[in-house]
């Protein structure tokens, strides 16, 4: 692993120590218990804080994207993801892992060209959108109706479906603009 010692600014830090304040707080980790669609919000926040916090400034090895893979997924199997939503020292695994996942695939992803970078956002992208017609069809997997100790309903999950579906777009949007930004400047 290299570290570009010249991006270490204070002001890397901002937006991800930002990120993470704003979601694991008392008050919000409260609310998270009883929207599903900001719970699932948080797992953005926390993959993409872990993500930023070490773009750019620590460059490794493509697979640890396997194992940042792994983990993502892991706390989505809608079991694991009950455990997480109903249970405080589930969240805080939970939590604490989708920012260790992001910190890999930020380390992944450093030496990886435009092209396979941009060709991973899409797999990502597709894998959540299918992953948000799950929540779309209102299938019970992630609720109450199937782990009676799960805090959310059926009813939760079209919101959740378009929670994840305005997240996609605006990181594909965010994405595609620097992607044709480096591509022709």
């Amino acid at each position: 692993m290299e570290i570009d010692k010249k991006e270490l600014k204070v002001s890397h830090f901002l937006l991800p120590i930002g990120i993470l304040v704003l979601f694991l707080n008392p008050y919000v980790e409260g609310l998270e218990s009883n929207y599903q669609w900001l719970f699932m919000l948080s797992h953005y926040a926390m993959f993409i804080a872990g993500l930023l916090l070490i773009n750019g400034i620590v460059k490794g090895n493509y697979l640890l994207l396997i194992p940042s893979a792994i983990i993502a997924v892991f706390w989505h199997l809608p079991y694991y993801f009950s455990l997480a939503a109903a249970f405080p020292i589930y969240r805080i695994l939970c939590e604490l892992s989708l920012v260790l996942s992001g910190i890999m695939a930020g380390i992944g992803i450093s030496k990886l060209s435009l092209l396979y970078r941009f060709g991973l956002v899409i797999i990502w992208m597709t894998a959540d959108t299918a992953y948000s017609i799950i929540f779309l069809l209102g299938n019970p997997a992630y609720t109450n109706v199937v782990y009676p100790f799960s805090p959310y309903t059926v009813s939760q999950e079209i919101n959740t479906a378009i929670a994840m579906w305005i997240i996609m777009s605006v990181i594909i949007a965010y994405i595609a603009g620097k992607f044709l930004r480096e591509l022709l400047f």
